[in-house]
């Protein structure tokens, strides 16, 4: 296959990473917005809950909502990251290839 149609290649192939890789973000976000709004509505629920109940119980129950907070950022944040990586290296290994078709392209 010559140089033109490697790089031509490797260009589809790294636009449908791109496209895959901005599915998964689009999916990601909605996600997000979905559990903050999810979030806000167990939050009014647990208020009303705790005006009618007794305060040991509305400690606990609070307690336990901020744990499920922090576990559930600590997870987006490691969503986040995996993402990020992925982008990253198939970045670097598209600007490798790309770079090293564009020197044999040079040197015939």
């Amino acid at each position: 296959m010559d140089t033109k149609k490697q790089i031509a290649q490797l260009d589809d192939e790294h636009l449908a990473f791109r496209r895959k890789a901005s599915e998964l973000e689009w999916d990601y976000h909605e996600m997000k917005r979905e559990a903050r709004n999810f979030s806000e509505e167990m939050s009014n629920w647990v208020l009303s809950f705790c005006r009618h109940s007794s305060p040991a119980d509305s400690s606990y129950i609070l307690h336990q909502i901020e744990e499920n907070r922090e576990d559930f950022e600590r997870k987006i944040r490691r969503y986040e990251d995996r993402l990020n990586e992925a982008c990253q290296e198939e970045n670097r290994l598209y600007n490798k290839k790309l770079n090293e078709l564009k020197k044999e392209t040079k040197q015939t």
